[in-house]
Formats: C-alpha cells, structure tokens, sequence
C-alpha cells in the first residue's frame, strides 16, 4: 500500500509538471534571449539625396540568419544649434544568442528633416558628420568638424600633441622652434603643483622638460627626445637630422 501510494504520488506531481503554461521560461533562457528588441545600427556612410530635406544612409545591420535583423530606421530625431541630431537603430530576435548573427550586411535609411538640410552637420548615433560634395565624411576625433590646420607649427597641433603625454592635463606647451618638418617646446609636467589655491605647506616646484619631435602625417608630431639640459641636449644622438638652428641657442628649460 506505501509502495502504491508513493507511485500515485509521484505521477501526480510529473502530471503537474506537465501542464502546458504551468510556469514562465526562466530569465536568461533561450527563449528570452530570443525576443526582439532593438539596438543601434552602425553607420558606415552617408550621402546626399534628390530631396534637400532626406539623406540617405548606408548601415551595418545584423546578418547571416532569419531573425538577425529588420525595421531599421531613425529612431530619435532633433534640431539643435544649427545641428541635426539622429539615432538610427535597428530591432533583432538572435542578436543576444551567440553565434547566431556573426555577419553584417548594408541595409539603407532615409533621415528626412522637416525642412532643406543645407549642408548642416549631422550628428548619428553620437557621431558627427560634416558635409563633403556630395556625400558626409565622419568628423576627426581629434580636431572635430572643424578643418584640421594646415601649418603644422599651428598651437592646435601642439595642444594635441602635450595631451597625448603623460603630463597633467593642466600642462601647456611652448614652442621654442618649429619648421613645419621638426619642433621643440617645453612642456611642465605640472603647472598647478599645490593646486589652483596652493594648499598650505606645499611648495610649488614644477618641472619643466624640453621635447624634440618629428612631424608624422595624420598623426601629428611624435617625440624623438627629450632633456632638461641646455642646447640641443641628447638629441642629435638620437636624431642626427634634427636641425641645430632650432636648439642650439636654447637655456635651461
């Protein structure tokens, strides 16, 4: 009679196990995991259109299965300071199922604003394209939108180059020679030692080094040496073709 009764027992709990809704997929499952749900959409390129109010977008949408991706589009729109803002996304089923999107293939998307674009920079996805021709060249991360300095000896290349070291970031750079092909400045490693208000019992001391740098293309200028000694210092050592007009003359940093 036990033996039965525990028998009984047992289908009874498998039968309610087996009710169909009896209970909801648990978090993290393969069926959650496979809703959609909407995520950004990476634009790759953007070009001008017939309407002056429309830009046509090339994206990166999810690839390589049914599911991967559908519906892309411009999900935020604003205008602001002479400025177009803009979120383009796009929704997928299997983009949180790994392995099962590996792929992107280039969908397109049409911004359209309420009046004539007019050559105004659009900033998509957080990222600011400016207008070039006919088509939208990404802004550089380094200058922005606007155009990047022709003359190499321009402080904006030099203000690049001294927050790129590792200085404060209080620190400024001063040109003490500059041909467009080499530069050398100083550079203080802290300005603001004590901090803005000097605090009490600290003594201000700033190191100050001197660098000798070489222009490199798009990358701007790179270091070759630097010294706190008087003159060209170490650097003909290291780079003989630094020119000595440059240096030669140069106290103490």
């Amino acid at each position: 009679m036990r033996r039965l009764a525990t028998a009984l027992l047992c289908l009874g709990m498998l039968v309610g196990c087996a009710r169909p809704g009896a209970a909801p997929a648990p978090a993290g499952s393969a069926e959650e995991d496979s809703r959609w749900a909407t995520y950004q959409a990476d634009v790759t390129s953007v070009r001008v259109s017939d309407d002056p109010r429309s830009l046509v977008l090339t994206v990166a949408l999810l690839g390589d299965a049914d599911g991967c991706s559908r519906d892309p589009r411009v999900d935020y729109f604003a205008e602001e300071n002479n400025r177009i803002y803009a979120n383009v996304v796009q929704d997928s089923r299997l983009s949180r199922v790994v392995g099962a999107c590996p792929t992107h293939t280039p969908g397109k998307v049409r911004l359209t604003a309420p009046g004539p674009i007019d050559g105004r920079i659009v900033v998509l996805n957080q990222q600011p394209w400016k207008p070039d021709g006919d088509a939208y060249g990404r802004c550089d991360e380094t200058f922005g939108c606007d155009p990047m300095p022709t003359d190499h000896c321009d402080h904006a290349w030099v203000d690049v180059t001294v927050r790129g070291m590792d200085v404060s970031r209080h620190s400024v750079g001063s040109v003490e020679g500059c041909d467009g092909t080499w530069l050398v400045m100083t550079v203080p490693f802290d300005p603001v030692p004590c901090g803005v208000e000097a605090r009490d019992g600290c003594t201000p001391s700033v190191n100050v080094r001197r660098y000798f740098l070489r222009w490199s293309g798009q990358q701007g200028w790179a270091t070759v040496a630097g010294s706190t000694e008087a003159g060209c210092g170490t650097v003909l050592t290291v780079e003989p073709a630094f020119p000595r007009k440059l240096c030669r003359h140069l106290p103490r940093p």
